[in-house]
């Protein structure tokens, strides 16, 4: 009977082996590829990191041109000859029934007004609602701007057709972002002409430079990509403002602004890229109290000049970076052996080895010259 009962032992093991084999094979046929990627990802790659990789930040150093246009409407534009005042006066108060006026001699940042109490009959008086009348002037605007963005990547369509798999590229499709800019308005000449009448000439302008600041939402969008090129359809707009010294806050009302560009994207690696972008950017404001409104309005071309930066998925491996140039796993971490300004991942060694001079390498070039000369010698 032992005999029996040992057989029957070890039938008995064999079958609850084989039972855990079984179990072991349909709990691993649960995990899908997907799902192995990503604990994969968990254990080599930082979490902080991969969120922090999905920002942009954006610096942008522009140089542009502005036309600026003061068109006036409601008012009477008068000057005095023999004192060479120019000011305004709503629309019927330039008849000399309706004086003593008050008279408008500043409209340009702030209204500052003066008592007229006869007008010359030699004045010269253009009512703007019988003629367009507009002072215009021009000027430069450079200013710098910061961004940040949250990037929405491109599908790899390929992969995910041939494998149902959903693969993101390295570059972005769409980026959401907001920033800030700083820059002054510096007008070109210190009066703004018109053409109607010769006689009003020009409006002198109590500041010639404007310092700015605005905030704003944008939005660029990746239409095209070739390579390392990329061209993004690029727009923001917001809210801005004069610095407070150089404009009435209570008597300024700003409008919101817009600037479209279009952005011409080289990639230097995927963490670092540069970019121009030629822009074109509308701004207005209007000075205004119970008697007068006064628009002033800023049509800006610009050219930008960009760098955009990202924050590492991976840190550098400061332990094999001379030898290793690809992103690798090195105890049990993702490494990436590049600065972040060169690209990553090269299908061969884009810097050669260098050996420094002492190394194991020289010294055995030093050997054998050294025993070859002893030999000469002897």
């Amino acid at each position: 009977m032992a005999p029996v009962s040992g057989h029957a032992q070890l039938f008995k093991k064999k079958n609850k082996k084989k039972k855990s084999e079984i179990q072991g094979f349909v709990l691993e046929e649960g995990v899908t590829p997907e799902e192995r990627q990503k604990a994969l990802e968990r254990q080599l790659v930082s979490p902080v990191r991969k969120m922090l990789n999905r920002f942009n930040f954006q610096i942008e150093k522009s140089y542009g041109y502005f036309a600026y246009q003061n068109p006036l409407e409601g008012v009477s534009v008068i000057r005095n000859p023999r004192n060479d005042l120019l000011y305004l006066v709503p629309l019927g108060e330039e008849t000399g029934t309706n004086l003593p006026a008050t008279g408008y001699t500043n409209w340009f940042n702030r209204l500052e007004t003066t008592t007229i109490d006869y007008i010359d009959d030699d004045s010269q008086i253009v009512r703007t609602d019988t003629a367009s009348f507009a002072y215009s002037n021009s000027g430069r605007y450079n200013p710098l701007t910061l961004r940040v963005s949250l990037s929405l990547k491109k599908l790899d369509r390929g992969h995910f057709e041939r494998t149902g798999e959903k693969r993101y590229l390295d570059d972005d499709l769409i980026r959401v972002g907001g920033g800030i800019g700083f820059g002054a308005m510096k007008f070109r000449h210190p009066s703004s002409e018109q053409d109607v009448d010769p006689i009003l000439r020009r409006y002198s302008l109590p500041e010639t430079k404007l310092s700015t600041t605005k905030l704003f939402g944008s939005v660029s969008y990746n239409f095209y990509s070739l390579g390392d090129f990329s061209m993004l359809a690029d727009v923001y707009g917001g809210v801005w403002k004069i610095k407070a010294s150089q404009v009435n806050k209570e008597q300024v009302t700003y409008d919101p602004f817009f600037n479209v560009g279009l952005m011409f994207q080289t990639t230097f690696s995927k963490y670092f890229k540069g970019y121009i972008r030629p822009s074109f950017e509308m701004r207005s404001y209007t000075l205004a109290d119970d008697a007068i409104s006064m628009p002033h309005k800023f049509t800006m071309f610009s050219i930008d000049l960009g760098l955009l930066l990202k924050y590492p998925t991976y840190p550098r491996n400061r332990y094999v970076a001379n030898q290793v140039q690809m992103e690798h796993v090195f105890n049990g971490k993702m490494y990436r052996g590049r600065p972040f300004y060169k690209k990553q991942n090269p299908r061969y060694g884009q810097n050669r080895v260098r050996r420094k001079p002492g190394g194991s390498f020289f010294p055995i070039i030093k050997q054998k010259k050294s025993k070859k000369g002893s030999g000469k010698g002897n």
